[in-house]
């Protein structure tokens, strides 16, 4: 006990350890970890467990070791998946991190029809992933739909735009990143806006053009939206298997829209192989962890907060 004097008078003030400290926070924690307990770390721990046994959503799991895990590498299944995967994450990502920062600049400018603009680029983010799939399912339409008619206006064939191995992959890419360079351009917005003004009036007073103040020293500065948007977009396009569902490819044609969130989906609910989704879930998992250390490894030193 210590003791402090307040208007002359002696009171004693309790010296709590970080035990105490701890125990006296603990009921306001209490809520949140069970939240988590309940619906982060249980199913994590359960799709770890179910991943070394034969679960089928019908009878009681048996443990077959590392079964799963030698099927997922040896199944063409996989592999194709996995390609197509990286040629989605790659393409989406760099596109919704190229176009999210031009959208930013252009929604930076002071115009008479800004808050428009700025809202008709976010638009498509908060539209649902049905809804969204929906629309452009009627776009695509290869019998009548507004894209092929347009290009039969200009004297083109139509095209069939999720039915053909060509195209359906690139589509798809199409609609996602529709539906996230909104958010992307916002988060952009955001740190555009968080640059002091000063650099870039400085620069443009020792004789820099606009070109050359946005290339060295606003778009260096945002370096940290850079990849905070980076790896928002990455982490979305590995776990992304909605839009199959609702584009109703189931993968195709020819598995050339086999997204490796659809190849879990569609062993788990649709061959009720669950334990072999399981353990492609925790491949997923290991290689979203490899990726995140991957790239703090590549910005540590290089990209710097305030």
């Amino acid at each position: 006990m210590e003791v402090a004097r307040t208007f002359g008078k002696a009171r004693p003030v309790a010296k709590f350890s970080g035990v105490g400290r701890f125990l006296d926070v603990l009921p306001y924690l209490l809520p949140a970890l069970l939240v988590f307990t309940v619906f982060e770390y249980y199913p994590l721990l359960r799709v770890i467990y179910l991943s070394f046994t034969d679960a089928d959503l019908l009878r009681a799991p048996n443990w077959v070791g590392l079964e799963n895990y030698q099927q997922i590498f040896t199944r063409r299944e996989f592999h194709n998946s996995l390609v197509v995967t990286t040629i989605f994450a790659v393409s989406v990502t760099l596109l919704l991190v190229g176009l999210g920062m031009a959208l930013a600049f252009l929604m930076n400018v002071k115009t008479r029809f800004q808050s428009f603009l700025r809202g008709a680029i976010f638009a498509p983010t908060v539209v649902s992933v049905t809804a969204s799939a929906l629309i452009w399912l009627h776009m695509m339409n290869p019998n009548g739909g507004p894209l092929n008619a347009i290009l039969q206006a200009l004297g083109f064939e139509g095209v069939r735009w999720l039915a053909h191995p060509q195209t359906a992959l690139a589509s798809v890419i199409l609609i996602a990143v529709w539906m996230g360079v909104g958010l992307s351009a916002v988060i952009f917005l955001a740190g555009l806006q968080g640059i002091p003004r000063e650099l870039e009036e400085a620069a443009r007073v020792d004789g820099a053009s606009p070109w050359q103040a946005a290339t060295r020293i606003t778009i260096p500065l945002l370096a940290p939206t850079t990849m905070v948007v980076f790896f928002l977009a990455l982490m979305g396009t590995f776990r992304s298997y909605g839009l199959i569902l609702v584009l109703n490819t189931d993968g195709g044609p020819v598995g050339s829209t086999n997204l490796l969130g659809w190849y879990i989906y569609q062993n788990a609910f649709q061959f009720f192989q669950m334990g072999y989704a399981s353990a492609l879930s925790v491949v997923l998992l290991l290689l979203l962890l490899f990726l995140a250390w991957v790239q703090f490894k590549a910005t540590e030193g290089r990209v710097h907060y305030q």
